[in-house]
């Protein structure tokens, strides 16, 4: 999906990835703020190695969290694993998270735009009708394509639950947005974190110019929906419609 350019930048191998191209924006920014609080807290890769706490918290994550997994572990010995260690748990409860869960209804609501079972093998133009059996493809797609997609009362069941998942609640902390008193009784975390809510501000105003480009057909044009999924969202939450798509929370929200 994606790979390294003679310029050592990573490039994607699908230039017009919504997903990746917004995620990898929000990614840097996660990183960078943990970057600034890790090398705030841990001056040195030896306060990193002697926190007892924190190695004790790690092996928690592996022998209770992950039990199954036994190797691949990387060791916090330095900066630059435990910057990894932490972006990439803040980064799979909230944005990725965002990203496969806010848009279930939006994308999915619809159900012959992404059924959410199939009721019988999908249908083919090589199928073959016998006498007294339903129609093929061919004679009747309409009728085929509806006996294949979920029945109108497995749809009643399913678009609660779908419009459920992806509501925002009332009281939802965005990522970017919601401080911590320590965080503000400490000038340089205070600067950091202050930089770290500038970022995800610009990162929104990125993505709504890239959905307005008619070169990004992936989220422009006649029946394109519109990529928001992993634009940062500020303003009152109880302002705005339960069903929004936008909005990264700081943690899994369901």
């Amino acid at each position: 999906m994606a790979f390294h350019g003679e310029d050592g930048k990573l490039k994607l191998t699908i230039e017009d990835y919504p997903y990746a191209n917004d995620g990898l924006l929000v990614w840097d920014s996660i990183k960078e703020w943990v970057s600034d609080h890790v090398n705030h807290y841990y001056p040195s890769a030896s306060d990193i190695y002697s926190d007892e706490e924190l190695h004790g918290w790690w092996n928690e994550v592996q022998t209770n969290g992950h039990p199954d997994k036994k190797d691949g572990w990387p060791e916090l010995d330095c900066h630059g694993s435990l910057i990894k260690v932490l972006t990439t748990i803040i980064w799979v409860a909230s944005g990725h998270h965002a990203a496969v869960n806010f848009g279930q209804y939006p994308y999915a609501g619809y159900f012959p735009n992404r059924p959410t079972i199939a009721r019988r093998n999908m249908p083919t133009e090589e199928e073959h009708g016998c006498e007294g059996m339903q129609p093929t493809f061919v004679e009747d797609p309409v009728r085929v394509l509806l006996d294949t997609f979920p029945s109108q009362y497995q749809t009643t069941l399913i678009l609660p639950a779908l419009n459920l998942l992806s509501s925002h609640s009332p009281s939802e902390e965005y990522m970017g947005t919601h401080t911590e008193a320590a965080w503000m009784a400490n000038r340089e975390v205070r600067a950091a974190f202050g930089r770290f809510n500038e970022r995800m501000m610009r990162i929104a105003e990125t993505i709504d110019r890239r959905n307005r480009d008619p070169e990004r057909r992936n989220r422009w044009g006649p029946g394109v929906v519109p990529y928001v999924l992993l634009k940062p969202c500020y303003g009152d939450p109880k302002d705005m419609s339960s069903v929004m798509e936008m909005g990264i929370p700081n943690s899994i929200s369901i």
